[in-house]
């Protein structure tokens, strides 16, 4: 594999990666600031920061918002359990009027 990277995380080796797999992990935030990259070929390991700096296409992760996460508002889960209990009730009327 020409392109063949390798992951240390923790002092352990996960690979080989294409280059284009590595730099989608850096992207999405999956490779963590303890993390080294080594190319197959030159046997060396850089800190992933430098490696992704030294990339074309490299984009800083996205920091990582808990209120992005939530896309609906927590006070909006309780009206639609409420509206839940509502139905069922005259739901259970129609169906003593069918008999």
């Amino acid at each position: 594999m020409k392109d063949s990277l390798y992951l240390s995380r923790s002092f352990v080796e996960f690979g080989p990666f294409a280059e284009t797999e590595m730099l989608s992990f850096y992207t999405r935030g999956i490779l963590q600031d303890s993390d080294y990259v080594r190319d197959g070929a030159k046997g060396e390991w850089v800190h992933v920061n430098d490696w992704a700096s030294t990339q074309k296409t490299a984009e800083p992760p996205a920091p990582k918002d808990e209120k992005a996460v939530s896309p609906t508002p927590k006070s909006a889960a309780p009206a639609k359990k409420a509206a839940a209990k509502k139905a069922a009730p005259a739901k259970k009327a129609a169906t003593k009027k069918a008999k």
